[in-house]
């Protein structure tokens, strides 16, 4: 997220795809859903972060801000290498989160 509160756009192929599942790989390292989402708006200093948002996210309906993939590897004690790696290789494999 730039510093006015815009999101970031990267112009790689696919990245929007990858940082989606990253945020649901995370999710599933830190259950339930609620707790999540309540340690994600912490991290990012939100007043408030709605469940159906962090879905949005992961289904790829709303465009992720960088700060929340940083603040997601956070809350669920992962780097972001690792959630971008362990995306990619589900990507590769055909598979999403929970499959």
């Amino acid at each position: 997220m730039g510093s006015n509160g815009t999101v970031i756009r990267v112009g790689r192929p696919g990245i929007d795809s990858e940082v989606a599942t990253a945020i649901a790989i995370a999710r599933r390292l830190r259950p339930p859903m609620k707790l999540f989402a309540y340690e994600l708006r912490r991290e990012l200093g939100l007043k408030s972060l709605s469940r159906q948002a962090v879905y949005a996210w992961e289904r790829g309906e709303a465009h992720v801000p960088a700060a929340a993939l940083v603040a997601a590897a956070k809350v669920s004690a992962t780097s972001i290498d690792q959630l971008l790696a362990l995306a990619r290789r589900l990507d590769e494999m055909g598979l999403r989160p929970g499959d």
